[in-house]
């Protein structure tokens, strides 16, 4: 250090002159028609200000991403997910609706059987000599009671207005993203009327219990047990058919709910903001934000030094 009036070495004047301090250290000047230092404090203010706005707009959206200029890629990643994940839910509904026709179609049926069952029985009853023609009689009633609740059944099970065991279709149910035969389950139809069974024509029950003797009466007994026996075996392979459809239905809604709790926790992964993150993020920039804010005042009154040294002129 110079003590007072010690006039300045040759070398040190010209320190000075160039901006520089005693021993080659800068020194700041003191000026007046432009404040760096406060201009550069007001960038970084900017820049944090900046920073704190993307904070709030996570922590108070949640997300990570709020615009394509937060991420480009992770935006169109996210929102594929999100497509995907809403057809998946989709396609879960349209697999429990295929599953309610089937389980629409396979009650009719479990019904038909047990109804031929019973008329098995009563043909049984008839093909034993010794009933007699006005006992067959009450045999017949019962048994053609029977076969016109089977073709009832057949007309009025139905899912939407579309039949399950008369005048039905397959069935497409669409299961996936695609439209490609991978995507989709078909259901075969099933018929379950008099005349699809072979125990009658149309609406009309074709074998009796009944005839103009015992021994008609018998032998008509005998063909509608080998007719019913048939019947049975059809309404079981039916029965099957649904039954496969609606176990591959079940799997197909197994593997759709597992797919889409997938595409939604990666999107979740992409999109959403962490929040732990943001929080210790926020704290660092309000405190970086205020020690600017108090800087640029300090800043700020840096050109009050000229007054000072004016006025000691």
């Amino acid at each position: 250090m110079l003590s007072a009036g010690e006039p300045l070495r040759s070398v040190e004047r010209l320190n000075w002159s160039q901006g520089r301090g005693p021993k080659g250290k800068d020194k700041m000047s003191v000026v007046v028609a432009a404040n760096l230092v406060s201009l550069r404090l007001q960038t970084q203010l900017k820049k944090t200000t900046a920073a704190l706005g993307t904070v709030y707009e996570r922590l108070g959206s949640g997300l990570r991403i709020n615009s394509g200029a937060d991420d480009p890629a992770g935006l169109a990643l996210a929102d594929k997910l999100r497509s995907q994940s809403k057809i998946f839910a989709v396609a879960i509904r349209n697999a429990n609706d295929g599953l309610s026709f089937t389980t629409s179609a396979d009650s009719g049926l479990a019904e038909i059987t047990s109804l031929l069952q019973r008329m098995s029985e009563l043909a049984s009853q008839g093909a034993n000599s010794l009933y007699s023609l006005t006992q067959r009689s009450a045999l017949q009633t019962e048994f053609a009671a029977l076969g016109s609740e089977i073709n009832r059944i057949a007309e009025v099970s139905q899912f939407n207005g579309l039949g399950t065991l008369k005048n039905s279709s397959n069935q497409v149910i669409q299961v996936g993203l695609s439209s490609d035969a991978s995507s989709r389950i078909e259901i075969r139809s099933v018929s379950a009327s008099l005349g699809e069974l072979g125990i009658g024509s149309g609406n009309t029950l074709t074998y009796s219990l009944t005839g103009t003797s015992i021994d008609a009466a018998m032998s008509a007994s005998r063909l509608a047990i080998t007719a019913l026996a048939a019947a049975v075996d059809e309404v079981a392979l039916q029965r099957g058919t649904i039954g496969a459809a609606s176990e591959r239905l079940r799997a197909a809604v197994n593997t759709l709910s597992v797919m889409r709790e997938n595409a939604l926790a990666a999107e979740s992964q992409v999109r959403d903001a962490d929040i732990a993150e943001d929080v210790a993020k926020l704290t660092r920039l309000q405190v970086l934000s205020k020690s600017q804010v108090a800087l640029m005042a300090q800043a700020n009154q840096e050109p009050a030094l000229a007054l000072k040294l004016l006025g000691s002129n």
